[in-house]
């Protein structure tokens, strides 16, 4: 088959750290073996800091399985099993499944397996478990330490709040010299009353790095302001845990309680006092949330255009701000004037566009075929990786073919009998390559999906009313890449065709934008 002799290597490291096994090694290793078996490499997929045991978005590892599970390749290789995974035969057992189906290899090289014998699979589980189980074991005694940590006042790692740093002897905060000054000087932009915006909008005219060396923004400001540490107390990032003993942090961090006196612990020195952090979060909560049964500030929830949206004068996404779509960039303060429009007039305007344009597309445009695969891309998006991946894959093979074609009979390359028959012995391995592709791709189920509800306009004004704004941004998202608001006059009437450019959808347009 033409994919048997080819091979993907995935490679995974948690902490690349000096000590630890590194991706090179892993990769020499795995190379190693492919060259004394025969196998040629196609390409590296590679995961650094990704946790092979948490529920983390591991692309190298979707990428690797994809192009087993394809047809791409036919074996995939790692340098040890629990480079693959440490979530145990929930997770190796079904990627073992999938490649099962389409004949396809699992080789772990210092572990000593290859599924192309039928006993490795009884050990690959075993080894699988004993994985997952060093994984939750480890993290049984991490947390240990950190509880010690934290009852002793100790920083347990990670980067300090912006203004302070962590003493190297006693492991304790302090204020850091160099911009402690300016951490007070969010503090006190805060309890005066001032929206974050305009405090994220200070300190970028001003040129005032964030703890990162970026920008900041409303979002930064706030996490610096309610973290705990910047009050000088220990800090606790809540987390909710699965059945498998799998945790997945989220982003609400809260002050640490000792379990025994249920008492916060200092950490150090903090930028503002314990009662001026929960002034602070008062103020910032009367702000967003409901009291006394009145709602401040704007109607909570997402607007029709989020993520569409764009300013005509730098292209970064417009939000609502109130009852207008407003410049994100302008809003944290990044140098554009701004473009605005009020949020009724650019929905109504973008939404009459799109249930007019749809139902006069005729049955041959090209927008009635982009809107076609990207509504089925989310209905099996699974199959659609499958695909993407050989199409990829023929891509490539087809430019390295050409190229190869270019170097014989343009760049003359190839001359002599040894020379062409070397030539044609590498062309006919390419274009063999490429029919065993093409051919897979033919076998592939090619989903469907009927779209004439959307070329009847009753049918799609009837769907449109009774979606929500959600489910309107999704059908809008199949027809459109964005929408570009240009500035208008003070004053002036909102002429939609004027100051919106709508860019309707094409195959180079990026969905997820």
């Amino acid at each position: 088959m033409h994919h048997h002799t080819i091979a993907d290597l995935y490679l995974r490291l948690s902490l690349d750290r000096e000590g630890k096994t590194a991706i090179d090694r892993q990769e020499a290793d795995c190379r190693a073996w492919a060259e004394r078996n025969g196998i040629t490499v196609r390409k590296v997929h590679i995961d650094r800091g990704r946790s092979g045991y948490k529920s983390v978005s591991r692309k190298g590892f979707d990428a690797a399985i994809t192009a087993v599970t394809s047809g791409v390749v036919g074996v995939l290789i790692v340098w040890k099993l629990d480079r693959l995974s440490r979530k145990g035969i929930g997770e190796v057992g079904k990627a073992l499944d999938d490649f099962s189906r389409v004949g396809g290899r699992l080789v772990s090289v210092m572990d000593g397996l290859d599924t192309a014998n039928d006993s490795a699979r009884v050990t690959i589980a075993l080894l699988a478990e004993l994985a997952r189980n060093e994984s939750r074991n480890l993290g049984m005694r991490v947390s240990s330490a950190k509880r010690f940590l934290r009852q002793r006042g100790q920083w347990i790692g990670g980067q300090p709040p912006y203004g302070l740093k962590v003493d190297p002897d006693t492991k304790r905060l302090v204020h850091d010299p160099e911009t402690a000054v300016y951490a007070r000087l969010i503090a006190d932009e805060a309890l005066s009353g001032k929206a974050l915006v305009h405090v994220a909008r200070f300190l970028n005219e001003h040129g005032i790095e964030s703890s990162r060396g970026g920008k900041w923004n409303s979002s930064s400001v706030m996490q610096l302001l309610r973290g705990p540490a910047f009050a000088g107390l220990m800090p606790q990032t809540m987390y909710e845990e699965a059945a498998d003993g799998t945790r997945k942090y989220g982003s609400k961090v809260i002050p640490y309680r000792d379990p025994e006196t249920l008492d916060t612990v200092s950490i150090g020195e903090g930028i503002i006092t314990v009662g001026e952090r929960e002034l602070i979060i008062r103020q910032l909560e009367s702000r967003t949330f409901p009291l006394a049964g009145k709602r401040h500030g704007h109607k909570q929830g997402t607007a029709l255009l989020t993520g569409i949206a764009r300013c005509g004068l730098c292209g970064a996404r417009m939000s609502q701000a109130g009852t207008s779509y407003a410049c994100s960039s302008n809003r944290m303060g990044r140098g554009c004037v701004g473009v605005t429009a009020r949020v009724e007039s650019l929905d109504a305007y973008v939404s009459d566009a799109f249930l007019s344009r749809l139902p006069a597309l005729e049955p041959d445009d090209d927008l009635l075929a982009v809107i076609a695969e990207r509504w089925v891309k989310q209905e099996d998006p699974e199959v659609f990786a499958k695909r993407d991946a050989v199409e990829a894959e023929i891509r490539e093979e087809g430019a390295r073919l050409a190229d190869l074609e270019e170097a014989r009979y343009v760049r003359g390359e190839f001359s002599g009998a040894d020379a062409i028959d070397r030539y044609n012995r590498l062309a006919g391995r390419l274009r063999g390559r490429i029919e065993g592709l093409r051919m897979g791709l033919a076998e592939m189920p090619a989903p469907t999906i009927d779209i004439t509800p959307l070329l009847d306009g009753e049918l799609l004004g009837e769907a449109w009313e009774a979606s929500d704004t959600a489910g309107r941004r999704e059908r809008l998202r199949l027809a459109m890449d964005s929408v570009t608001v240009s500035k208008g006059r003070r004053g002036a009437r909102f002429v939609g065709h004027e100051r919106c450019a709508i860019a309707w959808a094409d195959h180079s347009g990026d969905l997820g934008a």
